[in-house]
């Protein structure tokens, strides 16, 4: 070998040995910089950088398991701006397999994760499966909130909305009782939360034909909104 062909096989290697030696890049620092992309208005490059943190992200404790499942959900976030729906969903799934793992994540999370997917399983019409989301989020939300809480009251509006667009007039009923009851004690028998829960279970009554009872609830809903504006 000459001795111009041995400086460069030395330079050459010692490129090499750089290379291995340099730092990798971290999952959190190149999740930092997707966001800079983001504010940026660089959407596809910060799809991009969060693509690259998720391949390298590991999953073998809790905590990094509840790291890779943000990961999913930032990107899930970029592919709903671009409405990519499937695409959006295959990532919520993907992090709620995560964080549902034993040990399992927080109760937050998986809530907010399944609410996620409740509404885009809505918007792509599978009402049927949205029901199922929204049902396991009232449970984990009865759970861990209790019956009379603002945001399961909130979820037994939704689904109860749900099932009466499904034609499950009977839970939706269900749904809207259970409803009022806890928004009477949260709220007051005579507020307007407790109006717009009167009228949307007149409308579930009134669909199953128990006309006069429906009549009832609505005249009743009424009432409360004039004695209401009568105290303004």
């Amino acid at each position: 070998m000459t001795r111009s062909a041995l400086i460069a096989f030395a330079l050459l290697a010692a490129g090499c040995g750089e290379t291995s030696l340099a730092p990798s890049v971290s999952p959190e620092a190149l999740r930092r910089r997707a966001v800079a992309f983001r504010s940026a208005g660089k959407t596809d490059e910060a799809a991009d950088t969060l693509r690259q943190a998720i391949a390298l992200q590991r999953t073998s404790s809790r905590v990094e398991r509840s790291a890779a499942a943000d990961l999913r959900r930032e990107l899930a976030s970029l592919r709903i701006s671009a409405d990519d729906l499937a695409g959006a969903e295959k990532l919520y799934r993907e992090a709620l397999v995560l964080l549902e793992a034993r040990p399992r994540g927080s109760d937050d999370a998986i809530i907010n994760l399944r609410t996620q997917l409740a509404g885009l399983c809505y918007r792509q019409g599978r009402l049927d499966e949205a029901a199922g989301f929204y049902r396991s989020v009232l449970s984990l939300e009865v759970a861990s909130l209790g019956e009379g809480h603002p945001d399961p009251l909130g979820t037994m509006s939704i689904l109860g909305g749900l099932e009466l667009k499904r034609g499950q007039l009977p839970e939706a009923e269900a749904l809207f009782r259970r409803q009022l009851m806890g928004v009477q004690k949260l709220h007051g028998a005579e507020k307007r939360e407790t109006a717009s829960v009167l009228d949307n279970l007149a409308e579930v009554l009134e669909k199953t034909g128990r006309i006069a009872e429906a009549g009832r609830l609505r005249d009743e809903a009424k009432r409360i909104r004039h004695k209401l504006c009568d105290e303004c």
